[in-house]
């Protein structure tokens, strides 16, 4: 058994190591948490990059969370399928196979609310063209820049051409607004809280801008894992969280504020032991948890809190530790640094309940992009 605190897990001796393990009770916690954050589900339009899971997706549902984000067209229809009643898939489409399958989707599905994204005549275009040649109507949002320069268009003329071109086409309806604002990383709340002040300024400004041209507004969505909580408590406009559904040891650092708890990590199990070099090599290689932090990042051992990843190969890692060393067969549950790259290493992750047993098995349904 691996006790600590309040995290259990009755016999790992069933689990073959490496494995994603959830921990059912605090994913609850945090579902519940959010909700009471913001006032309620209908705040929000959650990410579902963090879990990629249907599972999950419909306990998210059953808490009063219907609306969702989504980066692949496969996200889209696992939520579709969990429930949703809103879904925006919020990466630009210029495929034409991806956008046949998009409306394919939409007419799949025709009393749900879907939406897509533009921030360009480029994005615009071949949906523009598709919804012609299909007269078929298609929700799109105007994608604006905070600053990112990642996607999105900046506030100003541009932007009030690109949503007055969707607005006046015959097969496109004017959506509503979309933010992201992740390079807004900060760890001080009340500078935090500054910034998400700056572009709710910003889209308000914007918004009354459109409305007095003659162009509806339907809908703001905005923020992610850092700032959701101030666009969704403003009325009219909705917040955007996704990693507060598992959480992990980089968003426990930098927003100790924050009301969540871990609830994903990795049980790893101990090969070898080297007592003169206080180390110890574990089976948690870079193909068991995500690699894009730097190393000492990566992993972080439940109840050791000394040990520090200092070398990763594909299936080893090895965490210094000052003080007594776990033994070789010994299991150790790892926090992962990043969680969200770290789901998609597995098809799906046993679901741990309160007295540690093994009571389910959530598929990580959307793992692949296709």
């Amino acid at each position: 058994m691996i006790s600590y605190k309040d995290y259990c897990v009755a016999d790992p001796d069933d689990l073959e190591t490496p494995a994603m393990l959830l921990f059912l009770d605090v994913i609850e916690h945090n579902v519940r948490n959010v909700c009471d954050l913001v006032g309620g589900g209908q705040n929000l339009f959650v990410h579902v990059k963090t879990h990629k899971s249907e599972a999950v997706a419909r306990i998210q549902v059953k808490h009063g969370i219907d609306s969702f984000k989504c980066a692949t067209l496969k996200e889209t229809e696992m939520v579709l399928n969990a429930g949703a009643r809103r879904a925006i898939l919020a990466y630009p489409q210029v495929q034409r196979k991806k956008i046949e399958r998009l409306f394919d989707l939409v007419a799949d599905y025709p009393d749900a609310w879907i939406a897509t994204i533009v921030s360009s005549p480029l994005h615009l275009e071949p949906l523009a063209d598709a919804a012609s040649r299909r007269k078929q109507s298609m929700r799109v949002m105007l994608d604006l820049d905070a600053g990112m320069h990642r996607t999105g268009i900046g506030f100003g003329a541009d932007a009030s051409t690109l949503y007055r071109n969707i607005t006046a086409h015959p097969y496109l309806l004017a959506s509503g607004l979309h933010l992201y604002d992740g390079h807004d990383n900060y760890s001080d709340p009340v500078e935090r809280e500054a910034h998400a002040t700056k572009h709710i300024a910003e889209l308000r400004q914007f918004e009354e801008q459109l409305n007095e041209a003659g162009m509806e507004v339907p809908c703001v969505v905005a923020g992610g894992s850092w700032s959701f909580a101030y666009y969704a408590r403003t009325d009219g406009m909705q917040g955007s969280p996704g990693t507060f559904i598992y959480w992990d040891a980089g968003y426990s650092g930098d927003m100790p504020d924050m009301p969540f708890r871990c609830a994903a990590m990795v049980l790893t199990q101990v090969v070898d032991r080297y007592p003169d070099a206080g180390t110890i090599t574990t089976d948690l290689g870079c193909k068991g948890i995500s690699s894009d932090l730097p190393e000492q990042e990566r992993a972080h051992l439940l109840g050791y809190d000394t040990a520090r990843l200092i070398l990763q190969s594909e299936e080893h890692g090895v965490f210094r530790i000052a003080g007594e060393l776990p033994h070789v067969g010994d299991y150790l549950l790892a926090i992962p640094g990043h969680i969200c790259p770290t789901t998609i290493r597995y098809p799906g992750s046993h679901v741990i309940d309160a007295t540690g047993k093994v009571v389910d098995y959530f598929l990580h349904t959307a793992r692949d992009r296709q």
